[in-house]
């Protein structure tokens, strides 16, 4: 904080300021949210569909998995592709897919002409573009604001993710009931937006010609010294050098074991409820509400995030987090009352907002502007491995074991998480924001 005093602005106050006022992320932020609400869109209706068009739950889970699969599948190249081409294009040319594919659905199902093998063609035609070619977006924020500005800008993404889980699927479910057809219309209509609104950003190409020139630099003093520096590599030199920097990183690796596990045991309760209300019937919009609990508990866990990210420890974070989850989704193994999927739901949004701001602050802050591509596809193949079978575990469960022990294995994963989280010495001790410079990745 600087002096009140004297009347100067907490740097909080002029960070949120700053951001606004910055065309090029107001830009990015809207490209960014209209590609958050196509994805909520026909994310909602995928398993609805899916069933409605084969009437199993296996099939329609196992169509979510391969759909995963195939998007980290991608993403693995995803991040190299990212780190040597024009973010902005790559932005613009995955909005242009998305428009184009799901609005062959929208038109598909409107006319009664899809089947099923066709759907499943566009889901993971769909999502292999989008690990190729999704991680743009992030990667070229850093070129748009400073690092000392991401928890704040990270807290705000929260805020408007958690608006789009409070109203978008409910507002899926009220759209599914007027015609299978219409979450998919809108989701092409927002992909089109987001291609729109990339087209007005205007510094991607500027930021890293920067620093390209910096990395010459560098290698002409090397070598005016005596040393020696390779020039920029090839494709297969430049994927090898992301995977060989983030498996060097010790922390990173530890951080990544532990968003694997969260991620399991919180996204294979989620999909065990879905599907679960999905095979007993219950109507789209009741479904809908699910994820609205989720987005009410992570609004208010945004609105928490903005206040202390800047001064909360990573590590006091990521205990609270690991602990919550465990503890809230815990009453779910006793009993499948509706009532009892929202309440949890609920409260697991809550703690949210706050460790995404704080782990993906931190990481962001210590990758090279250079490699966020290439780290964050490797980084979130190992955070979202386990995490692609949710969906296949919990169709393929639920028929035989049921609903109380399908949850029981997802939340083994969390209690496991746990123990890693209380037994680590050097995850607990990662500081906050403002000592992030003394901390290792």
């Amino acid at each position: 904080m600087t002096d009140i005093a004297n009347g100067n602005e907490s740097p909080a106050r002029t960070t949120h300021a700053s951001l606004w006022r910055n065309p090029q992320y107001r830009a990015w932020f809207t490209a960014d949210t209209a590609s958050a609400i196509g994805l909520a869109m026909k994310g909602f209706a995928i398993s609805l569909v899916a069933f409605s068009l084969t009437k199993s739950l296996p099939t329609a889970g196992w169509l979510a998995t391969a759909s995963m699969i195939a998007a980290q599948t991608a993403d693995v190249f995803g991040g190299t592709l990212v780190d040597r081409h024009n973010r902005k294009r790559l932005i613009i040319l995955n909005a242009v897919c998305g428009a184009v594919l799901w609005g062959a659905v929208f038109a598909l199902l409107a006319s009664g002409l899809l089947t099923f093998p066709a759907f499943a063609v566009v889901i993971v035609a769909a999502s292999t573009i989008n690990g190729l070619l999704g991680s743009a977006t992030n990667a070229m924020l850093r070129s748009i604001i400073p690092t000392a500005d991401y928890p704040k800008a990270q807290s705000l993404n929260q805020g408007r993710d958690s608006v789009i889980a409070l109203a978008g699927s409910p507002l899926g479910g009220v759209l599914y009931a007027f015609g299978m057809w219409v979450p998919f219309a809108v989701a092409s209509i927002m992909y089109a937006i987001a291609g729109i609104s990339a087209g007005m950003l205007r510094v991607d190409e500027h930021v890293r010609d920067a620093i390209r020139r910096d990395e010459r630099d560098a290698h002409d003093d090397e070598l005016a010294a005596g040393g020696s520096a390779d020039a920029r590599g090839s494709f297969v030199d430049d994927f090898v050098e992301g995977w060989r920097w983030t498996l060097r990183r010790r922390t990173l690796m530890t951080l990544t074991t532990i968003a694997a596990l969260l991620n399991f045991g919180v996204n294979g309760i989620f999909q065990a409820v879905q599907l679960q209300l999905v095979g007993s019937g219950v109507d789209s919009v009741r479904i809908g509400f699910v994820s609205t609990a989720v987005g009410a508990g992570m609004l208010i866990g945004a609105v928490i995030a903005a206040r202390v990210c800047d001064r909360l420890a990573v590590g006091t974070g990521l205990v609270v987090m690991s602990v919550a989850a465990l503890a809230t989704l815990a009453p779910m193994i006793v009993s499948d009352a509706y009532p009892v999927m929202l309440v949890s739901s609920l409260l697991c949004g809550l703690p949210v907002p706050t460790i995404n701001a704080l782990l993906m602050g931190f990481i962001f802050a210590k990758v090279p502007t250079e490699m966020q591509g290439r780290v964050n596809s490797s980084s979130n193949l190992m955070c979202l491995l386990p995490t692609m079978f949710c969906s296949a575990i919990a169709g393929s469960l639920l028929p035989t074991i049921g609903f109380r022990m399908t949850v029981a294995l997802s939340l083994l994963a969390l209690a496991a998480n746990v123990a890693i989280v209380l037994a680590m010495p050097a995850v607990r001790s990662i500081p906050a924001a403002d000592r992030w410079n003394e901390a290792e990745l």
